[in-house]
């Protein structure tokens, strides 16, 4: 009965560990005919001090799997930093009708990692909304 009781509660005891690292929906619109990643609604990004550790863009690939075909790896020297917002630059060449998945890391500072943020959303250029 003991054991039943522990492996019950164990899941309440350890529910809060991954707290800080929940995915949070990236935004992505179309700006000048191209997409705009961007991400928001979060208080790492209000001081102006939030990094861009990565940004990896994946499409699905004709097996129905997705495909990384882009990356910008800051993850040991970030530089960039991200603006609540404002478009993160992407070098790539999107195709209307792929469908593409990004995932975006940020943190601040880049050493501190209870405030290290993941962002992720899939879409289609097709299905994106103009600003």
């Amino acid at each position: 009965m003991k054991w039943k009781l522990f492996l019950v509660l164990t899941p309440f005891f350890t529910g809060c560990v991954m707290e800080h690292n929940a995915y949070r929906v990236a935004d992505v619109t179309l700006r000048d005919s191209q997409p705009c990643i961007s991400v928001n609604h979060d208080p790492t990004l209000n001081d102006g001090d939030a990094k861009l550790l990565t940004l990896s863009l994946f499409v699905r690939n004709a097996k129905g799997q997705m495909q990384e075909v882009w990356k910008q790896d800051n993850f040991d020297s970030p530089t960039y930093t991200v603006q609540a917002d404002q478009c993160i630059p992407v070098k790539y060449q999107f195709k209307d009708d792929d469908e593409y998945s990004v995932t975006v890391i940020t943190a601040q500072p880049k050493d501190k990692i209870s405030t290290k943020r993941l962002w992720s959303r899939n879409f289609r250029i097709n299905d994106l909304a103009s600003e």
